[in-house]
């Protein structure tokens, strides 16, 4: 391996690190409370060395959202590639997301305490980031919806409108599951969310 590689393969490990870590801690204390020493702690490094891979706190905390957001994104693209059918598609697109969030509780918690003054301050760069990929992800699923409208799968209803409702239901499961004290697995209630939604959505036979 070359010197080039290596340097490139250690940045991306200490990046992978730093995100780790105030993923963490952004999770138990929030944005505010967090400090940047006490990610470089967690961290195992120097607070300086933070600032060489994100330009601030802020910088840092968008960073680990859009993250995890692109990994979830790429996860339901690849997932729904398996299946031929629109139904089964949805279904495994359901899974993913589901599995996803129970792995990443953190990152879910971080998303839900997000501060509303923090999102006035901060608009641009939401609508580059976090708004631009939720928008995309809205759209897989509306696409999904439309074939599944144009092969006859499902009923003639607005695609994007159904795509915010299975987003919906999706986000409302999770927060449920998150305030529970005993847990069941998040993912085994993917089969709940998909009849409920496709006995909604779905065209009778003849």
């Amino acid at each position: 391996m070359s010197a080039k590689k290596k340097r490139r393969l250690l940045q991306g490990n200490r990046t992978d690190q730093i995100l780790e870590a105030a993923e963490k801690l952004f999770a138990q204390k929030g944005f505010y409370s967090t400090t940047v020493g006490e990610i470089a702690e967690k961290a195992g490094i120097a607070k300086g060395t933070i600032y060489l891979y994100f330009r601030d706190k802020r910088d840092l905390f968008f960073s680990v959202l859009e993250s995890k957001l692109d990994i979830l994104l790429e996860k339901v693209e690849k997932g729904i590639q398996k299946s031929k059918t629109v139904s089964s598609r949805i279904k495994e697109a359901i899974g993913i997301h589901l599995k996803f969030l129970e792995e990443n509780e953190d990152f879910f918690k971080i998303m839900q305490s997000f501060p509303e003054e923090f999102k006035r301050k901060l608009g641009e760069r939401l609508k580059g980031g976090l708004i631009e990929r939720q928008s995309y992800y809205v759209e897989i699923m509306d696409k999904l919806i439309q074939e599944g409208i144009e092969v006859g799968e499902i009923r003639p209803f607005d695609s994007r409108k159904l795509a915010v409702i299975l987003m919906g239901m999706l986000h409302s499961l999770t927060v449920y599951w998150i305030s529970r004290k005993e847990r069941t697995s998040l993912s085994e209630d993917k089969h709940l969310i998909y009849e409920v939604f496709w006995e909604g959505v779905k065209r009778e036979s003849p």
